[in-house]
């Protein structure tokens, strides 16, 4: 059974989510913790302008997307940089559909 990851820590967002809302998010930062390794960064962004984004700084790192709801993003982004202190990228933008990794 999965542990209420947004409801143990985030009391205000329980306010704004809906009983089902929240089981959304919880799924998908239990996919995204699977993931986390030691230094990787965090952030919300659309796959191509991160690509590009990327590619334009030379930056050479492993990339994983997780599909997510625009109105999500920012809450799972929140979790992870308060909660697990991950740092947040620099390309990280608000209510973008993709969270993703950089490993």
């Amino acid at each position: 059974m999965l542990i209420g990851y947004i409801a143990s820590s985030f009391i205000s967002i329980m306010t704004k989510l809906a009983p089902h809302q929240v089981d959304e998010v919880n799924e998908i930062i239990a996919k995204i913790q699977k993931e986390i390794k030691p230094k990787c960064e965090i952030g919300a962004q659309t796959k191509p302008i991160l690509k590009s984004l990327l590619a334009a700084n030379k930056i050479k790192k492993k990339v994983l997307f997780f599909k997510s709801r625009r109105e999500y993003s920012d809450e799972i982004v929140n979790y992870f940089v308060n909660e697990k202190k991950i740092l947040r990228n620099k390309f990280h933008m608000n209510a973008k559909e993709d969270v993703y990794l950089l490993l």
